[in-house]
């Protein structure tokens, strides 16, 4: 399992104990000890953003690719495009093709 962050004085690997919360918060400087070493020092929290994008072909004049949600119980079941995530109420054919 990866380590949060390496001692800045013996390059110990450690990890961050989050517990309330603690070391989450950004722009601020963060106290920790390390437990190899017993120095203090001091680290910043940054957060990344991932972004995966998809094709959505609905969205360009295409149609949906309407798919019933799995939800219990049936009744609340909605259609899903597979492609934008766009949610609807299930037309009645629908309802009778999916048994809802």
């Amino acid at each position: 399992m990866a380590k949060d962050l390496e001692c800045p004085y013996c390059g110990a690997e450690l990890n961050i104990n989050h517990e309330e919360g603690f070391g989450y918060e950004e722009d601020i400087l963060h106290e920790m000890q390390c437990s190899e070493c017993e120095k203090y020092f001091v680290f910043l929290t940054s957060v990344i953003y991932c972004y995966s994008p998809s094709k959505a072909d609905c969205l360009n004049d295409d149609n949906h690719d309407w798919k019933p949600t799995h939800t219990a119980p049936k009744e609340y079941t909605r259609m899903e495009c597979s492609m934008c995530g766009e949610r609807r109420l299930p037309t009645e054919e629908e309802r009778k093709t999916y048994n809802i």
